[in-house]
Parts: structure tokens; C-alpha cells; sequence
């Protein structure tokens, strides 16, 4: 498995490496917005059902290259993908222990009947979407082959440009959300149906396809609309000597 991905992944590959680069800068900006706005402001930008999947995911990839990379003298792309997936699940992490600890009310408890959350209850709300998720991602790995981790990053990439606005569009303020992590979201849509994107240069005769370039129409469209909602609500307070909020 990941015999092509080995050989376009070269040192003297540089539009591929820069493509990738910044393909995962924009990923992990996305979340560093996520655990700075739950820090700041106790809400996170991202619904549950996100960061459990998310986890799965990552999880399931990171261990999967892993053994890959094990088995192809630590091919320097494979393990790297592993390591920067294995950060992924530190923020994940993150922000699943945040969602028990502050937004625990507000995530449960419109199915608690006015009930207080139990921490129990939210835990082992956590476990079950992980583990339906789990079931998810390596269900598809096994029905479309061990080596369709370009297909699924893609996934991951649809479901930040698309997951997030039914969430912003329930609250009544920016709190928890942000002008510019909307704006971040719209730009790596962008990037990611790009012609000059890392699937289009890794694998041309999956992604370079009129399907792939709609679709990127599509989610950009969605991002815009998302960016759109986040300016549509009232923007955060803020008065002199106090720290300002994350715009």
C-alpha cells in the first residue's frame, strides 16, 4: 500500500511539498482557532459530532501509517503524516475534554429535560460517537482499499467547510465563533479544490476531474455562506482594558 504516494513524495518534489505544507497549515490553524475560542470563551467553534469523528479519523491513520511506514524503512512521508495526525489527536483530545468540563450544559443539556449533565453521561456520549465513527471510517477503508488516505483527507477538508454552520447559525452572538476562522475556513476550501492542490499534483487521475471542481464550487459556496452567518450575528463586546475577544 501508499506505493504511489512513496513515489511522488520526494524532497525534489517542491510544488507538491509546498502544496502539502500549506494544506496542513491551514488544517491546524483551523484548529488552534477551535481551543483558543474554548479557552477564551468556553464555546467551541465546532459541533461534538466533529471532533469525534475527527478523532476516529486521525486515530485510525495515524496508526495505519504508522505500520506502513514500519514496513517500508520509515519512509519519511508516511511517518511524518503519522506524527502530524498523532498531533491532531492532542487537539482533539483538547477539545473533547473542554466539551465535558465547560460546554457540557450546553451540548447535553437540551436533552437532559432541565436536568444538570452528568459527567458520566457526557462521557460515555463521547465514547459511542467515537466508536460509531471508528466503525464508519474503517468500513470505507475496507470498501475502497488500505490506501485511500487522499480520499479521506478530502472528506475531513468537505466536513470544516460544511459541518460547522448549522451550529453558528443556534447562537445568538460570536461567542464561540469567529470572523476570522470563518474567513481561514473559506481560504483552505479554496486551497483544497485548487488545481494547484496536493491531490490534484499527488494523484491527477482521481482528483483532477470535473466532479472534483465542482464540488469545490460547491463547498466554497457553503464556506461563504458559513462566514456570512458569523457577520450576521452581533459582534462581541468589548470595552476598554479588557482583553480583545477573538475576531
Amino acid at each position: 500500500m501508499f506505493e504511489h504516494l512513496i513515489s511522488v513524495y520526494t524532497l525534489s518534489n517542491y510544488p507538491l511539498l509546498l502544496s502539502s505544507l500549506v494544506t496542513f497549515a491551514f488544517g491546524y490553524w483551523e484548529y488552534i482557532y477551535s481551543f483558543r475560542l474554548v479557552l477564551a470563551e468556553n464555546k467551541a467553534p465546532y459541533p461534538l459530532w466533529m471532533h469525534t469523528f475527527y478523532f476516529a479519523h486521525d486515530s485510525t491513520w495515524c496508526i495505519r501509517l504508522f505500520l506502513a511506514a514500519s514496513q517500508n524503512d520509515f519512509n519519511w512521508f508516511l511517518t511524518g503524516t503519522s506524527l502530524a495526525l498523532l498531533l491532531w489527536n492532542g487537539f482533539e483530545v483538547f477539545n473533547l475534554w473542554k466539551a465535558v468540563t465547560v460546554e457540557r450544559e450546553e451540548i447535553w443539556g437540551p436533552y437532559m429535560r432541565g436536568k444538570v449533565v452528568p459527567v458520566d453521561a457526557a462521557i460515555w456520549d463521547i465514547v459511542k460517537q467515537i466508536l460509531g465513527f471508528y466503525c464508519v471510517v474503517n468500513l470505507f477503508i475496507l470498501f475502497a482499499g488500505g490506501d485511500c488516505l487522499f480520499e479521506w483527507f478530502l472528506f475531513t477538508n468537505i466536513l470544516i467547510a460544511w459541518g460547522p454552520g448549522e451550529l453558528w447559525r443556534k447562537r445568538q452572538d460570536r461567542k464561540g465563533c469567529s470572523v476570522g476562522l470563518a474567513i481561514i475556513i473559506v481560504l483552505a476550501t479554496v486551497n483544497t479544490f485548487a488545481p494547484w492542490s496536493m491531490w490534484v499534483l499527488a494523484m491527477p487521475e482521481i482528483f483532477d476531474t470535473t466532479w472534483y471542481y465542482v464540488s469545490g464550487v460547491a463547498f466554497t459556496g457553503i464556506a461563504v455562506q458559513n462566514l456570512s452567518v458569523v457577520l450576521s450575528l452581533p459582534a462581541k463586546k468589548w470595552e476598554k482594558g479588557e482583553k480583545k475577544p477573538i475576531w
